[in-house]
C-alpha cells in the first residue's frame, strides 16, 4: 500500500489525488502481495502470478509522476517542432546585416535546434515567424477575435508583447515547441518530460507562468482562452481616457502574457492544486517547472540553494521539482546589461 501511494501521491485530477487510480493501483499490488505468498489462494484465480506482477509494473508506469526514464520518448501528443519568434527572422538574414546580439541569439537558436535533435535522433521541423507572419496568421485565424487581434498586435510597440501573442497563435495553429531566442534548453529536459503532457511551461513565484518555455498540442483550450483574453485586455487598453502605462503595470507589473496565460488555465483548469503534474478531466495532462537559480561547474549546471541565490539575471532558469535537476537556462544574454552570460561559454555560445 505504501508503494502503491508513492505511486500515485502527486497525481493530481484538476487538482485531486485521482483516487479511482488509486485504488486500481493499491488493489492490484494487494492481489500481487496475497498471489505471491500464498499460491493455494490463487488457484481458483484468473490472474497468474506472474501476470499480477505485469498489471502492478503496467499501472505504475502509466501513472507515475517520477522523472521519465532514458528511454522514453518526447510527448507524444505535443508535435515535434521547434517554434521561434523575432522582428525578424535570423535563420534567414545576411550575417553582415545582423548585431552582435543578434549572433549570439542566432547561435543560441541552433544550439537548441541540435538539443533536439540528440534527443529525438532526428532534426526538428523548425518555423520562425517574423512580425508579418504573426500578423498574416492573426489575421487568418479561426477566431472570431483573429483580424482584431491582429490590429491591436500592429499597433502594440512593445516587442515583449508582440512575442507574447504571436507564440499563442503559432501553438494554437500547430502546437511544438515555443522557446524565447535567448533561452537555452538542457538535455535533462528530455528526461523530465513526461510522456503524457499536452500542456508545459514553467511557472514563478509570485503564481504567474514564465512562458519563455511553453509546449502545446495545437489547438489546446489554454492557448484558445488566453487569445480571447488578450484581446479583452486590449479592449480595456484602448479605452478613450485609459491611462495606458497604469493599465500594464497593473497587470502584473507589464508582463502582460505571463499573467493572462495564467489567468487563462486557471479559468479553464480550476485547479489550487501546486502539484508539477495534473491530469484534467478532459484528458489534457498539464506539466509545470519552477523558475530557479543554478551554478555552473566544471562537470555541469546545478541547481543552487535558496541561500546561494543572487540578484544576476543571467543565474535564472527553470528546474524540474522532482528531481532538483535543471532543464532550462532563461537567457544566455543580458540585454540589460549587454554581455553574454557566463553560463554561455560552458554551454558553447558566442561569437567565432
Amino acid at each position: 500500500l505504501a508503494q502503491a501511494w508513492n505511486w500515485t501521491e502527486s497525481f493530481h485530477v484538476d487538482g485531486r489525488v485521482h483516487m479511482p487510480t488509486l485504488h486500481l493501483v493499491a488493489t492490484s499490488w494487494l492481489i500481487l502481495c496475497f498471489c505471491s505468498h500464498s499460491l493455494e489462494s490463487c488457484k481458483n484465480s484468473e490472474i497468474e502470478p506472474e501476470e499480477t506482477s505485469s498489471l502492478v509494473t503496467h499501472l505504475a508506469r502509466q501513472f507515475r509522476t517520477n522523472v521519465s526514464t532514458e528511454g522514453e520518448a518526447l510527448p507524444s501528443q505535443i508535435p515535434r517542432k521547434l517554434l521561434f519568434t523575432y522582428k525578424t527572422n535570423l535563420f534567414k538574414a545576411e550575417q553582415g546585416d545582423l548585431s552582435i546580439h543578434e549572433k549570439i541569439l542566432l547561435a543560441n537558436m541552433k544550439r537548441t535546434v541540435r538539443v533536439f535533435q540528440n534527443m529525438t535522433g532526428a532534426a526538428p521541423e523548425v518555423e520562425m515567424w517574423d512580425d508579418q507572419d504573426c500578423f498574416t496568421a492573426l489575421d487568418e485565424l479561426q477566431m472570431k477575435e483573429g483580424h482584431e487581434l491582429a490590429l491591436d498586435f500592429r499597433r502594440e510597440a512593445v516587442g515583449m508583447i508582440k512575442s507574447d501573442i504571436c507564440r499563442l497563435v503559432m501553438l494554437y495553429n500547430t502546437g511544438g515547441y515555443y522557446f524565447d531566442i535567448d533561452v537555452a534548453p538542457l538535455d535533462a529536459l528530455h528526461k523530465a518530460l513526461d510522456p503524457r503532457a499536452t500542456f508545459v511551461t514553467t511557472k514563478i513565484k509570485d503564481g504567474n507562468f514564465f512562458q519563455a518555455f511553453l509546449a502545446t498540442t495545437p489547438k489546446h483550450p489554454v492557448i484558445r482562452r488566453s487569445l480571447k483574453n488578450f484581446k479583452i485586455w486590449y479592449d480595456k487598453y484602448w479605452i478613450p481616457g485609459q491611462d495606458q502605462n497604469d493599465f500594464r503595470m497593473k497587470t502584473a507589473r507589464g508582463n502582460i502574457g505571463c499573467a493572462l496565460l495564467q489567468r487563462s488555465f486557471q479559468e479553464w483548469s480550476a485547479s489550487t492544486s501546486k502539484s508539477p503534474l495534473l491530469l484534467h478531466q478532459s484528458g489534457h495532462v498539464s506539466q509545470f517547472f519552477d523558475e530557479w537559480q543554478f551554478k555552473v561547474r566544471g562537470s555541469g549546471i546545478t541547481a543552487k540553494e535558496p541561500d546561494e541565490f543572487s540578484s544576476s539575471l543571467c543565474d535564472w532558469g527553470a528546474v524540474d521539482s522532482r528531481t532538483h535537476t535543471m532543464v532550462a537556462v532563461s537567457r544566455v544574454y543580458s540585454r540589460k546589461d549587454r554581455w553574454l552570460c557566463e553560463v554561455s561559454s560552458w554551454l558553447g555560445i558566442g561569437l567565432a
